[in-house]
C-alpha cells in the first residue's frame, strides 16, 4: 500500500542520507516516478525532504529535523535484530518479516556479533497453520472449537474463546477463556486438532490479560512437585548447566544434593532425569521417584536385555 511505501521511506530516511530514487524504486517494485511523487506528497505532509542533483543525487530530511536512534546503542541495537530474526526462526507471521524489514531499514547489521537461533526449536508447519487461524480468531473475537489431546493423550471437544497465545518453554501455547468452566485455561497448540472459528462473538471484557496468564501461571506452579535429587561431585557441572536456578547442597565429601521444582504433569522433566542415566538418583517423593523408575521399566521392556 501505498501509505506503508511512504512510511517505510520516511523510516529510511530519517537514518540515511542522499538515498537515490532509484534505490526506492527497486525496494518497492514501482517505478521512479511513483517514487517521486511519493516525495512531493512526504514534502506536503510537513517532512522537510530535499533533492541532491547530480550524476550522485538522492533524497536526503534537513539534519536539523533528523530524529536519530541516539537512546538506543548500536550494540543494542544488534541485539534487537538478532532477537527479531531469531523469533521468525520459531514463528512464520508475515507482519514479523516487515517488522524486521522495517528495522534493517534503521540499521547496519553487517558487524554484528551476537547471534540468537531458536530453529531447533521451532514447530511444525501445522503448529504454524493453527496459530494463524487463533490470532484471526482473537483479532475478530471469534469463539472456535477444537479437539484436545492431553499430556496422556485423553481426548476431549473445547468450545472456548481464545485470547492469546504465546511461546513459552520451546513451544506455543493457547490462553482462553472456557464458559463452559468459568475459567481461564491455557492449551498446548501441538495437541490442538480440528480446528474450526465459530459464528459466536465473544462479549465479555477481560481485562488486562498479560495480567491474567500471569496469574494463571503463578496457580499452575503452585502444582510443581519438589524433586530431591543426589548426584557425585564430578556431576557438579552438568547439573549446574541443566538446573541453574537451583542451588546445590553439600550433604558429604561424595554427595551434593538438588531440589528441583517440577510440573506434575510435565513429562519432559522425566525424560530428562532418565538422560543422567546412572549418574543421578531421585531420593523423593517416593511416588514421583515410583514413577520414574516404572517409566525406566517400560522403555526397557521394549529391549531384549
Amino acid at each position: 500500500m501505498k501509505t506503508d511505501r511512504i512510511l517505510e521511506i520516511i523510516i529510511y530516511l530519517l537514518n540515511h542520507d542522499n538515498v537515490p530514487a532509484s534505490y526506492f524504486a527497486e525496494r518497492f517494485y514501482v517505478s521512479v516516478r511513483t517514487i517521486q511523487r511519493d516525495m512531493i506528497t512526504i514534502s506536503e505532509i510537513g517532512i522537510p525532504v530535499y533533492a541532491n542533483l547530480g550524476k550522485h543525487g538522492g533524497y536526503s530530511i534537513v539534519p536539523e529535523y533528523k530524529i536519530r536512534n541516539y537512546e538506543i546503542r548500536e550494540d543494542e541495537q544488534q541485539m534487537i535484530i538478532s532477537a527479531l530474526k531469531s523469533l521468525a526462526t520459531s514463528y512464520t507471521n508475515e507482519n514479523l518479516n516487515k517488522l524486521i524489514e522495517k528495522y534493517n531499514a534503521l540499521i547496519d547489521d553487517k558487524e554484528k556479533r551476537i547471534f540468537w537461533d531458536f530453529s531447533v526449536s521451532k514447530e511444525n508447519s501445522d503448529v504454524q497453520n493453527t496459530n494463524a487461524v487463533l490470532e484471526s480468531a482473537i483479532k475478530n473475537r471469534n469463539y472456535v472449537s477444537f479437539t484436545y489431546r492431553n499430556a496422556n493423550s485423553d481426548l476431549s471437544s473445547q468450545f472456548i474463546e481464545p485470547l492469546a497465545i504465546h511461546y513459552k518453554w520451546y513451544a506455543w501455547y493457547l490462553f482462553a477463556y472456557s464458559p463452559e468452566k468459568k475459567s481461564y485455561r491455557t492449551f498446548k497448540v501441538a495437541r490442538i486438532t480440528h480446528l474450526k472459528i465459530e459464528t459466536k462473538k465473544a462479549t465479555v471484557n477481560h481485562g488486562d490479560v498479560k495480567q491474567l496468564m500471569d496469574k494463571s501461571e503463578q496457580e499452575y506452579y503452585k502444582t510443581c512437585i519438589n524433586i530431591d535429587v543426589r548426584f557425585k561431585p564430578e556431576q557438579i557441572n552438568l547439573i549446574k548447566e541443566y538446573f541453574p536456578d537451583c542451588p546445590i547442597e553439600k550433604i558429604n565429601n561424595n554427595e551434593y544434593k538438588i531440589i528441583i521444582d517440577v510440573p506434575a504433569k510435565e513429562r519432559l522433566w522425566k525424560a530428562l532425569l532418565l538422560s543422567f542415566g546412572n549418574k543421578v538418583q531421585v531420593v523423593a517423593p517416593e511416588s514421583y521417584r515410583n514413577e520414574l523408575i516404572e517409566t525406566a521399566k517400560k522403555f526397557l521392556s521394549n529391549y531384549d536385555i
